[in-house]
């Protein structure tokens, strides 16, 4: 698997590199100036942690098994006096069972606007025309009801009990 840009209709999807995500732990100016945007004092997101960036990079190191394909979601703006900003950022990762499963996060102050409905769109377009992924996974808590509702409006289908404590699973297909 492997990441490409992409663009939405309010979106520009850049791929995570082990470069971007050593920037984004080491110098916020130099991962703006890779990203191309602003990045918020609210960044990062909800449950992206410096370990879960050092897990990324472990995953995108060996360039014969590349088991992340992930992106920055940025908010484009078409006015020369506003910067894109970075809001957000999910993607797919390939479980050692040989699964798919999507994951993302967005800053709360553009949380239900629609952009994660939007990314994982593109996303699952993008996976499902150049891979040979037939089926894609997620998992949420019952109670992150805007978490849901992405899954939902995506095409996925509830099929029960996560995988980690709590959670529920859901499911789309090619």
């Amino acid at each position: 698997m492997k990441s490409e840009s992409l663009t939405t209709d309010r979106l520009r999807l850049v791929p995570v590199t082990i470069e971007t995500c050593t920037a984004e732990l080491e110098n916020r100016h130099i991962f703006s100036k890779l990203i191309n945007a602003e990045v918020p004092g609210s960044w990062p997101p909800p449950l992206l942690t410096d370990e879960t960036i050092h897990e990324f990079i472990g995953m995108l190191e060996d360039p014969d098994n590349i088991r992340l394909c992930s992106w920055y979601w940025v908010r484009i703006f078409n006015d020369p006096g506003k910067r894109d900003v970075l809001i957000g950022g999910g993607g797919l990762y390939r479980n050692d069972d040989g699964t798919c499963e999507i994951g993302y996060s967005v800053l709360d102050e553009y949380q239900s606007r629609g952009y994660a409905t939007e990314a994982v769109i593109s996303i699952l377009d993008f996976i499902f025309s150049k891979e040979s992924i037939e089926r894609v996974y997620a998992t949420t808590y019952p109670g992150l009801l805007p978490s849901v509702r992405v899954l939902e409006k995506c095409g996925f289908n509830r099929e029960g009990v996560g995988k980690e404590d709590g959670t529920i699973r859901f499911s789309i297909v090619k």
